[in-house]
């Protein structure tokens, strides 16, 4: 009497099957993870850009409103030669980062000030943060 054996493991076609299976379900995860980092990678560059218009109002207040034109002058992107917001901020640590200073509304009391940063992140993209303030006599 001969003895049938069994079959033991799994055909090539059944491992690969798995794989495929395999393999179309770590995709999304993949993804998932790399979007994870990127906008953990953005937060920490919105943070650095918050940190940077806090010292730009610090400086900004700082400043007595008649020097306000000469220090801060008007839609000049990262300031004056003699004043460059670079030693204001502490340095840019973003990549193509620039700090653009504007006066939305002028009055001889009531100056209100917004101070614009934009730079790029990682993938290139234009990323910006803006920030408003009032400055008084």
């Amino acid at each position: 009497m001969r003895m049938l054996r069994s079959k033991k493991g799994m055909t090539f076609i059944e491992i690969l099957v798995a794989l495929l299976i395999f393999t179309l379900a770590l995709g999304p995860l993949l993804n998932s993870l790399l979007a994870g980092l990127y906008l953990i990678q953005l937060t920490k560059e919105q943070t650095i850009a918050i940190s940077d218009l806090r010292n730009m109002l610090e400086d900004i207040r700082a400043t007595a409103l008649a020097n306000m034109f000469y220090i801060f002058p008007e839609s000049l992107v990262d300031g004056p030669v003699s004043n460059s917001y670079q030693s204001v901020v502490g340095g840019y640590a973003l990549m193509n980062e620039h700090i653009t200073v504007t006066y939305v509304n002028v009055r001889p009391d009531l100056l209100e000030i917004k101070v614009n940063l934009t730079w790029k992140d990682r993938r290139s993209n234009n990323q910006n943060a803006s920030i408003y303030t009032f400055k008084t006599r």
